[in-house]
């Protein structure tokens, strides 16, 4: 057991990643928001709530097309689905924060309880860097990905997107008017805003991570000119004979 790698760059990062990724996909999956708006009819005006929540499968939610009681133009189904699947970055995104979570307590249990093997098999060491490489490349493209989606989430959970379902808003040509349905809250992303900045974090981080993983492999040993030079053998100074040393008698 060797408790002293946690304090190294290896294992002290390693920490610092575990922390990262769990509030990373804790804020993604944990998410939960709802807009709420109203809709004028002829007697009453009603408010509505509408909720959604990660996987962000706005799609598949149901809106209320016929709102007013007694309205008499009621064609059509009784309910709509605002456009807009996001399914994917965030589970993607949430995907690869469990991934980095339970690669940095593979690795460290491997640094601590199996630092033998770690030090003496080279192919471990290079496992390492590389999985440090692919989880750096992953958090780029995993946050570029969900910070687009949410973006686009944004747009479309608002209210004001999906008043054309509603039948009682009397939209026009997908012109609607505050006359008949009114947004009064929306959704709030902070949560989701945080998400995103920890998932930059990560990759900053993982990437800050390939340098000390890298000085583990034997690629950098074999390019380091300190280590080069330590591993050739000494010049030795040639001894220099006596002239007349080598024949007999000449120490009389």
């Amino acid at each position: 057991m060797n408790a002293r790698v946690i304090k190294e760059p290896r294992g002290f990062l390693k920490f610092i990643k575990f922390v990262l990724a769990i509030f990373a996909f804790a804020t993604t999956a944990g998410y939960a928001t709802y807009s709420t708006y109203r809709v004028a009819c002829s007697t009453q005006n009603i408010t509505l709530k509408y909720d959604f929540s990660y996987p962000f499968r706005l799609d598949v939610a149901t809106v209320k097309r016929h709102v007013c009681p007694n309205a008499t133009n009621t064609t059509g189904p009784d309910y709509g689905a605002p456009y807009g699947n996001f399914a994917a970055p965030s589970q993607f995104y949430v995907f690869v924060g469990v991934m980095a979570f339970l690669y940095c307590i593979a690795a460290v249990v491997l640094y601590v309880f199996f630092d033998h093997i770690y030090s003496e098999n080279s192919k471990v060491r290079i496992g390492d860097f590389v999985a440090t490489a692919i989880f750096a490349l992953l958090w780029l493209i995993a946050s570029a990905a969900w910070a687009q989606g949410l973006t686009e989430l944004k747009i479309y959970s608002n209210p004001r997107e999906f008043f054309d379902v509603i039948q009682d808003c009397r939209c026009v040509n997908n012109v609607c008017s505050d006359k008949y349905c009114t947004l009064i809250k929306e959704g709030d992303f902070a949560t989701l805003n945080v998400s995103i900045i920890f998932g930059f974090l990560n990759m900053v981080v993982w990437g800050t991570g390939l340098w000390f993983s890298f000085k583990e492999t034997p690629w950098f040993k074999r390019s380091d000119p300190d280590t080069y030079a330590t591993q050739q053998p000494s010049a030795t100074t040639p001894t220099q004979q006596i002239p007349g040393s080598d024949i007999p008698g000449s120490g009389m």
